[in-house]
């Protein structure tokens, strides 16, 4: 289901656009178990269905039209989706992952759950001895029984904003992107401040701020080598951003009078020159372990963050 609606106003000086949409997709391919007896232990077969709706609004507004002009383009977008059906109701394990100190999966697909959620471990504080502690749900101990969902991957909302001005021969495009609501999965941070076993580089912060009997509300456990790393919550955080994409600084010349060429552009442009974010590592714009269609969604290790960069140059028209 898709429903559209396109308004121009007081003479194409205003444009709206919005759509909404509710696509329920079915025969998903799924792995499925089977009997041991049979020599394989899963195929696969096409029993999946997931759900996917959600609101897109475009606005185009000439905001000045006269000698000095300014367009503006604000886009924002809002998708859900959910699992809705899975083969007997099993969950789907996403892939594993070794950072040195751990191997275990991160996300996860399950009923009733957005597509590629975080799984894992709640931390309820320290013991006595500075070693993390965790929920025990069934109190059998801890075991695979006691994870639970620790996060979202998922934006609330992701959202645009591109503005076009100019005055005479001179232009300025800028172009903002950003994202709210999604949470990403620190697993370089669990490296770099979980394993001490051979002094390893590790954040500044991680010398003053780790568990001791004087200290023992720290931010970090106790240094010790016999730790046990789980993947948990304390390694979740919110990857919302903004950031600027691009900025262009244009100046138009006219090149009729020479004969050899129409026009030339003189511009000097930036890009991902300045990001606004709570994250705390490298870069919230990531995606370590797949395309769009991966289950493993929002892990942030060791990726090598979008570049900054500033070009300068001419474009001839001839």
């Amino acid at each position: 289901t898709n429903i559209g609606l396109d308004l121009m106003l007081f003479n194409s000086r205003y444009g709206l656009t919005i759509d909404y949409y509710n696509k329920i997709t079915r025969d998903l391919l799924n792995s499925v178990q089977l009997p041991s007896s049979l020599g394989y232990t899963t195929t696969i077969q096409n029993i999946g269905k997931i759900k996917n709706y959600g609101l897109e609004i475009a606005l185009d507004a000439k905001i000045v039209d006269n000698a000095f002009q300014w367009n503006v383009s604000p886009n924002i977008a809002f998708n859900r989706n959910v699992v809705l059906a899975l083969n007997k109701g099993e969950d789907i394990i996403g892939s594993s992952f070794y950072n040195g100190i751990i191997t275990d999966f991160i996300n996860i697909v399950q009923e009733g759950e957005p597509l590629g959620i975080f799984y894992g471990y709640k931390e309820t504080g320290y013991d006595e001895n500075g070693k993390i502690t965790y929920e025990d749900v069934d109190g059998n101990g801890l075991s695979f029984a006691d994870k639970r969902k620790i996060g979202d991957p998922n934006p609330n909302f992701t959202y645009g904003l591109n503005s076009s001005m100019s005055y005479k021969r001179f232009d300025l495009d800028i172009f903002f992107q950003g994202t709210y609501g999604n949470d990403i999965y620190n697993f370089a941070s669990m490296a770099m401040t979980q394993d001490y076993g051979y002094g390893l580089n590790a954040p500044r912060d991680l010398l003053n701020n780790n568990w001791t009997p004087e200290n023992p509300n720290a931010k970090y456990p106790r240094l010790s080598r016999t730790n046990a790393v789980r993947i948990s919550d304390r390694f979740v955080e919110d990857g919302s951003f903004l950031r600027l994409k691009n900025i262009q600084l244009g100046y138009r010349i006219d090149l009729n009078k020479w004969g050899w060429a129409n026009r030339a552009k003189i511009y000097v442009s930036g890009q991902n020159l300045l990001t606004w974010t709570g994250y705390s590592w490298f870069d919230p714009e990531i995606n370590y372990a797949g395309g769009a269609n991966s289950i493993n969604q929002g892990i942030d290790y060791y990726t090598y963050p979008v570049v900054k960069s500033v070009t300068m140059g001419i474009k001839l028209d001839f």
